[in-house]
């Protein structure tokens, strides 16, 4: 009998660590980024936009910065010309400034251009949802008040 408990046991074993670890929520794709990082912006089109000669997009903080960063960067900007996958796909890279403000980014806009002449920019409710962009930055920064100004002749 001691024997035939042995394998229930092992498996019970083995799923007990998954069984935890499916239990946690799942990492964001932006988690753990700060400030010299980059991301990967993928945009999918509805129908086919072969012509795509230039894009950007910009994503801005949500809501004020934290005390010490107030003069910090407060958006992010796509960097770069588009890279085509299909005529359906593209992606950006999102370069992330030294000094940006800590916190979340949301998306604001997305410009695409189909010649030098003729472009559109999306802006909510043209955009599908997406997540915000979590970024972290300890680094703070205050000015000293100016104590005083003189003028001479």
């Amino acid at each position: 009998m001691k024997y035939t408990l042995l394998p229930l046991l092992l498996l019970a074993t083995c799923l007990a660590p998954g069984s935890s670890y499916a239990q946690q929520a799942p990492l964001s794709a932006s988690a753990g980024l700060g400030p010299g990082d980059s991301f990967t912006l993928f945009i999918t089109f509805e129908d086919p936009m072969p012509n795509v000669v230039g894009a950007g997009c910009a994503f801005g903080l949500r809501g004020s910065a934290k005390p010490g960063q107030e003069d910090f960067v407060k958006s992010l900007r796509c960097t770069g010309s588009p890279v085509k996958d299909d005529d359906k796909h593209y992606h950006m890279k999102v370069a992330i400034p030294q000094d940006v403000a800590e916190g979340d980014y949301d998306l604001v806009w997305i410009s695409v251009a189909v010649d030098a002449e003729t472009s559109h920019q999306y802006q909510a409710p043209q955009l599908p949802s997406l997540a915000p962009v979590k970024i972290t930055n300890p680094k703070k920064l205050e000015f000293s008040p100016i104590k005083k100004l003189d003028v001479k002749p």
